[in-house]
């Protein structure tokens, strides 16, 4: 049931960039259904070159400007979490429109133990190319107590703050481990199967393909390794799985060369590569999804390891070619 009465909640938007999208965004919280009077939408900007504070400052809304070389994701919703003051807050990438039943309905599952609570992210176009595709079924989570969210969510905002909130060193991942901190804590973080947000992931091309799956490898270093020694190792599992199934294809191959077993060295490493179609099944079940769009996706599980393999290099040989990439490399 929903809480009596209804509390006040600060939505924090981040966003660089987002002229084509920070209007609609707005609008999408002021469609909401939940009293107007009880909203505060915060606006943080990480640096942008186009007219984004403008169409925040003639919103409107409070806007804050991060004056920083290398901003990210983290810096812009710390700004958020230390300007608000509200009781809740609901964060926003400025590419999302919030759902209009969002906000009453994800209060409805809070109590004593639960920090924040997410739902369903959703493509706006998941039937504009292949990459659109791949990102409609990648939105598909499990329900109920999970292990972190994402960067659209609703969240108590004094535990956020006590916390010391978002890494504002990490280029990816700072909501993994956040969540994890938080976890630590003896808090909850539940995920619903109500509708959240829409994203336009706005890919079209394969370099934007390429830097997107290079900043996932980066960040599953990078958090991976920070949390070696933890009881849980977050995101160990997932970088161990791409170095390995980056570099044991080529392996087995050159094992197989010096062996004089090529060929079935190669239908080993075929096999390998190839393990993500056994799981086009599993896929059109999970996500109602098309043969057509598991195949994609499974041919993308195929291949993205590979850039995410450089993206972990890259954050291994970061202490002898300079500091980890920010948001704008």
């Amino acid at each position: 049931m929903f809480p009596d009465p209804l509390p006040p909640i600060d939505v924090v938007i981040i966003g660089i960039n987002v002229e084509r999208y920070l209007y609609d965004c707005i609008t999408s919280i002021r469609d909401a259904d939940y009293p107007q009077e009880l909203l505060n939408i915060i606006y943080v900007d990480g640096g942008s070159t186009d007219r984004s504070v403008t169409i925040g400052n003639h919103a409107g809304i409070r806007v804050i400007q991060l004056d920083h070389p290398s901003p990210t994701p983290g810096r812009g919703r710390n700004a958020g979490i230390f300007e608000a003051t509200a009781p809740f807050i609901q964060f926003l990438d400025a590419d999302t429109l919030i759902h209009r039943d969002w906000l009453k309905t994800a209060l409805a599952h809070f109590d004593k133990k639960i920090v924040a609570v997410c739902g369903k992210r959703s493509e706006r176009r998941p039937d504009l190319n292949q990459y659109h595709r791949i990102a409609s079924v990648e939105w598909f989570y499990e329900q109920g107590p999970c292990r972190y969210f994402g960067g659209d969510f609703l969240a108590r905002r004094e535990p956020l703050a006590t916390s010391g909130g978002f890494d504002e060193l990490l280029v990816a991942g700072e909501e993994p481990d956040l969540s994890c901190r938080l976890r630590q804590q003896g808090w909850i973080i539940l995920r619903i199967a109500a509708d959240m947000t829409l994203h336009d992931l706005n890919m079209t091309r394969f370099m934007q393909y390429w830097k997107r799956a290079f900043r996932s490898g980066h960040a599953y270093a990078e958090v991976g390794l920070r949390y070696l020694h933890s009881p849980e190792k977050l995101w160990l599992r997932e970088l161990l799985r791409i170095c390995v199934t980056a570099c044991l294809p080529l392996l087995l191959i050159l094992l197989g060369v010096i062996l004089n077993q090529f060929t079935i060295a190669l239908l080993l490493a075929l096999a390998l590569i190839l393990k993500p179609l056994a799981r086009i099944p599993a896929t059109m079940k999970r996500c109602s999804a098309s043969f057509s769009v598991a195949l994609v996706y499974a041919v993308h599980a195929s291949f993205i390891v590979y850039p995410q393999f450089f993206g972990v290099v890259r954050y291994l040989l970061s202490p002898l070619i300079g500091p980890v990439m920010n948001r704008r490399s």
